[in-house]
């Protein structure tokens, strides 16, 4: 009797709530082909600069790092997001064989200002190899008023299904190799939802 006494004191004191222990509730749901949503000031190579500078006299109008015309920034960004991405299932055991990865990204061009009259259409600020801000250009004076830049970004996972819990993995690996590797920089929560 003791020992049945001594065991339900013990159980008592030392229980466990495993509703709670093991993640949130939504982990265990199942999410074929998700959608990773997010805001994002891009890395400056997923920008182009214009052909000819607006300013005539101006040596370098553009960043380095940059790519020359809307069609490389583009593959650049294609091949960058679905490196990450795949870096991001492997490292989470998710299946990569027969995976598709596509997003939703347009470049843009942007010209670096320098120290001229800067009187092009659109002018950017880098900062840690990402457009963070954008200006137009200006008719007088050398000054621009900059505003952030950054853009929602959907990247979709086609032909592979998990759960959540290991959708928040791919998340989170995704979000490290984007920002370490290829300098993004992420604006808010990035989410997970079904197609």
């Amino acid at each position: 009797m003791l020992k049945l006494c001594l065991f339900a004191v013990i159980f008592l004191v030392f229980q466990v709530n495993f509703s709670t222990s093991c993640g949130s509730s939504t982990d265990a749901e199942y999410i074929a082909n998700p959608v990773f949503s997010m805001q994002i000031s891009p890395p400056v190579g997923w920008t182009y600069f214009p052909s000819i500078p607006s300013v005539t006299n101006q040596a370098i109008w553009y960043f380095v790092g940059q790519s020359n015309d809307t069609s490389t920034a583009k593959n650049r960004a294609d091949a960058e997001l679905q490196a990450a991405m795949l870096e991001a299932l492997v490292a989470a055991n998710v299946q990569t064989q027969g995976v598709t990865i596509a997003n939703d990204f347009q470049p843009i061009q942007v010209e670096n200002p320098q120290t001229t009259t800067p009187t092009g259409s659109l002018y950017g600020k880098v900062e840690g190899g990402a457009l963070v801000a954008t200006a137009p250009g200006v008719t007088t004076g050398s000054v621009l008023t900059y505003t952030p830049y950054h853009v929602t970004l959907r990247v979709t996972v086609s032909n592979v299904g998990a759960t959540r819990f290991y959708w928040n993995i791919v998340q989170s690996t995704f979000l490290q190799k984007m920002a370490m590797n290829y300098k993004a920089q992420f604006t808010g929560d990035v989410t997970v939802t079904k197609v």
